[in-house]
């Protein structure tokens, strides 16, 4: 039950909070909005303020923001005026209502990631070897499980990155690593040789390395952070999300990425029913990271995509002119098309191994 209600929660509040960025910058610019809905389906719950209905709807995984003036002028309905019409309004205007979505999708994620860490601290992953591998440098200079690095050539290590980063920069030469047995009150000292070898990225590509051929324990502390420095670790964070994302959609779109790791809502929902499991922190940090790809995914310049509608208003900036009705509507129907069979496709496949992992 509170899996559910997680998956309902992020979808219903990452929706909201996408329409409520277009809503935001059609307001700050004057334009009238007939409708503010987050769902969609029956109306459970409506009001009117000002010239708005702001309604709740029985399906929240949607949501919607209809603007005045949006697809024909000379329907405009009453109350509103031809000064509150969108297409009317000029093509720098209409950028930043389309743009507001996918920003305000973003600013989330920042806030979220901002809160986590006010609240937890920043993660430091402490530098004590959880494995040694097999007939690595490491294990056969005698390096155990729950040994703790103290040093490296001289370095003072405090955290478990310092290691790979220092013996990368080293090029393979030999480092003297100072090291601290849990059983034992005096340090240990071993001269270890790095090891070139080839090894997977988070996207599956390889790399070539220089490895010590130990794996952290993943023992980790949080250092407590202020609420300045919490805002500047959220930004690094939320940051980090938009890099990841924007690479994995470089590989995808360019051959090199596995389609297998491409979910739909299905595969998205069994994520986040999953980390409810875990706490609070877990879901939030889920939350921002599917708000991320939110709202990069709709920033792809994609006809029916927000990144396509900023595509036609860039070329209308640039050239004084919108590009034909005709053709912005043909691409609007290829690119629904092509979403629609994508959606179906990955549904399809995120069903079949729920299935398989529920049933088989």
């Amino acid at each position: 039950m509170l899996g559910t209600l997680a998956v309902v929660l992020v979808f219903g509040g990452l929706i909201f909070v996408h329409e409520l960025g277009h809503f935001f910058f059609a307001r700050l610019f004057g334009m009238g909005v007939k409708t503010f809905s987050l769902g969609f389906g029956p109306v459970l719950f409506s009001f009117k303020r000002g010239k708005t209905v702001y309604q709740l709807a029985a399906l929240p995984f949607g949501g919607f923001c209809s603007l005045v003036g949006e697809e024909k002028v000379e329907d405009l309905p009453e109350p509103f005026t031809l000064e509150e019409s969108f297409s009317l309004r000029p093509a720098w205007q209409r950028f930043f209502v389309v743009l507001g979505g996918a920003l305000f999708n973003l600013i989330l994620a920042w806030l979220i990631c901002w809160s986590i860490a006010y609240t937890s601290g920043r993660p430091v992953m402490l530098p004590e070897v959880g494995r040694t591998m097999e007939n690595s440098a490491a294990q056969v200079a005698g390096l155990k499980s729950g040994d703790k690095i103290i040093n490296i050539d001289g370095i003072v290590i405090e955290r478990w990155e310092q290691i790979p980063e220092l013996i990368q920069n080293g090029g393979g030469k030999e480092v003297k690593v100072e090291v601290k047995r849990p059983d034992m009150s005096e340090s240990l000292f071993f001269q270890l040789t790095p090891t070139r070898k080839t090894v997977k990225d988070i996207f599956g590509d390889d790399k070539e390395l220089w490895l010590l051929g130990i794996e952290p324990s993943q023992n980790r502390i949080y250092i407590p952070l202020g609420f300045i420095d919490s805002a500047k670790e959220g930004i690094i964070q939320a940051y980090k999300m938009i890099d990841i994302t924007i690479q994995f959609l470089q590989r995808l779109f360019s051959g090199r990425g596995n389609v297998e790791e491409v979910g739909s809502v299905v595969s998205i929902a069994r994520v986040i029913h999953a980390q409810t499991e875990y706490g609070i922190t877990n879901v939030l940090f889920i939350a921002a990271l599917i708000s991320v790809n939110l709202g990069v995914i709709n920033l792809l310049p994609i006809p029916v995509l927000d990144g396509g509608t900023l595509v036609f208003l860039t070329i209308e900036m640039i050239f004084r002119k919108p590009l034909p009705e005709s053709f912005r509507y043909r691409a609007s129907v290829v690119g629904m098309a092509i979403l629609i069979s994508l959606t179906i496709i990955l549904m399809v496949k995120d069903i079949f191994v729920w299935v398989r992992d529920v049933w088989f």
